[in-house]
């Protein structure tokens, strides 16, 4: 029996091995999975996913963290930085460059100083192949603890495969199994996380992506060997090609007091990071209320999962959208469900949700998120709204919303004409009024770019994952 660890955050990572049939696929080919989570999801993730040969460890996120205080806790903090900030100038830097400008932005003062000495550093970075490896090994050699050492002698892991590529808290235990000689790889979860990341914060062995996109922004980008780039596509969506999740309409418009005989708007809400969402939703909410369509429609807003954390503003956010929820009788707001730790929230894992209103909508409005890849799966019409707010997030870090378009996985959609871009109220107008009159319209492209972006949409894509990962865990690729 082969014995493979596979680290996972929260939400999409989770839902990638345990709503798809991975683990049984993986499980039947004759593996013991264990599976290490961060402690807060341990016991929840034990109890809803009991298998047979699936086991439940913490990722001791814990004691990482306590790792990152009190290990040269500044000197660490300044290699994330230039981590985050590097990768070969051959790909698109635009996220990237989006995460440095904010990590500068909230920097103590002795902080935002020394950064400014370190760009050339970056520069660095970004145009030398043999620098970035002498910077991750460099981390590897004075960053790695023995943290894992006990799980490791326990279970004599043949593979470790994570949802990250030591982007996240996978860093130690990353680096720490290539210190032992275990075989590491990722599997990319997210559809801009190649080109948005930065560099890996440990040398990996393989990786499963999505697409030919994917593997250049890798290879180019990260200097990943292409022999050991496999296209994989993603296991998520073969349940949205085979409609698994999608509920009935009739059931679905009850469940969020729909009218059935309007048209229906989607729209979601974009990373709080990056911008407030209150003005698009008053803008689309007063476009519907005062009928300023061609057809009488409705407003359906999924929140951001940013909305329901700690921080005030993104509080605050979700507190008024609920309010102009209350002023109109035709928008409304998909409800969150209570998960572990008393808190509220959705996100990736609630895909009856999401594949019922993007099966079910006519038009699906958003800021370029995955959910445009989504609804091209679905042949659904989608509008990204990039109409900038005066101010921002006042006293914080955020990006004007037109220059999103420019950004890696943004221009492939604008290049590929599978949807519409509204820089003002007025080409909004005009977009859904198109859309609604004609969903039709540029269907071709949408799947042109869905084909370019997901692979596979014969719902191959978790069966030919599997066989990757089991053929690393028996030693095959080479």
């Amino acid at each position: 029996m082969k014995t493979i660890f596979i680290c996972l955050d929260f939400g999409l990572p989770l839902a990638y091995f345990f709503e798809t049939e991975l683990v049984q696929l993986l499980t039947g080919k004759g593996a013991r999975l264990v599976i290490l989570l961060p402690e807060v999801m341990l016991e929840f993730t034990r109890q809803r996913y009991q298998q047979k040969n699936v086991l439940f460890e913490s990722i001791r996120d814990q004691q990482v963290e306590q790792f990152r205080n009190t290990h040269f806790p500044r000197l660490q903090t300044v290699l994330e930085y230039l981590r985050r900030a590097s990768a070969d100038r051959a790909i698109p830097l635009t996220y990237v460059d989006t995460h440095r400008k904010r990590k500068e932005n909230y920097a103590p003062v002795w902080q935002k100083v020394f950064y400014r000495f370190l760009r050339p550093g970056i520069g660095l970075l970004r145009r030398s192949r043999w620098v970035r490896q002498v910077f991750i090994d460099a981390l590897e050699r004075f960053f790695t603890t023995d943290m894992y050492g006990d799980l490791f002698e326990r279970y004599q892991p043949d593979l470790i495969v994570s949802n990250t590529a030591a982007w996240r808290n996978d860093q130690l235990i990353l680096r720490e199994a290539r210190r032992h000689g275990i075989r590491t790889a990722t599997v990319i979860v997210g559809w801009d996380n190649p080109s948005s990341q930065g560099l890996p914060g440990a040398h990996i062995d393989y990786v499963n992506v999505w697409s030919e996109v994917h593997k250049w922004e890798l290879s180019a980008g990260v200097d990943w060997p292409e022999a050991r780039i496999n296209i994989g596509g993603m296991p998520l969506y073969d349940s949205y090609i085979a409609g698994r999740w999608v509920m009935p309409r009739q059931e679905y418009y009850a469940l969020h007091h729909l009218d059935p005989n309007k048209k229906l708007i989607a729209f979601a809400a974009t990373a709080l990071s990056i911008s407030p969402n209150l003005h698009l939703v008053e803008l689309l909410a007063e476009m519907i209320g005062s009928q300023a369509l061609h057809e009488p429609a409705q407003l359906l807003i999924r929140l951001h999962p940013n909305h329901f954390k700690s921080q005030k503003r993104y509080r605050e956010e979700a507190e008024a959208i609920y309010a102009i929820a209350g002023q109109y009788a035709d928008v409304h707001v998909v409800e969150p469900a209570e998960v572990p730790g008393g808190l509220e929230r959705y996100s990736g894992e609630d895909f009856p949700e999401k594949a019922s209103m993007l099966n079910h909508c006519d038009v699906l409005v958003t800021v370029y998120s995955t959910m445009v890849v989504e609804a091209a799966l679905h042949d659904k019409p989608f509008v990204s709204m990039c109409i900038d707010v005066p101010g921002g997030w006042k006293d914080e870090f955020w990006v004007p919303l037109h220059e999103v378009p420019g950004w890696p996985t943004a221009a492939r959609v604008n290049k590929a004409g599978a949807g519409k871009l509204a820089l003002a109220p007025e080409e909004l107008r005009l977009c859904l009024d198109e859309y609604l009159d004609d969903p039709g319209l540029d269907r071709a492209e949408r799947r042109a770019f869905v084909e370019s972006e997901v692979t596979f949409l014969d719902g191959s894509a978790t069966r030919r994952t599997a066989d990757y990962l089991w053929s690393l865990a028996e030693g095959r690729e080479e």
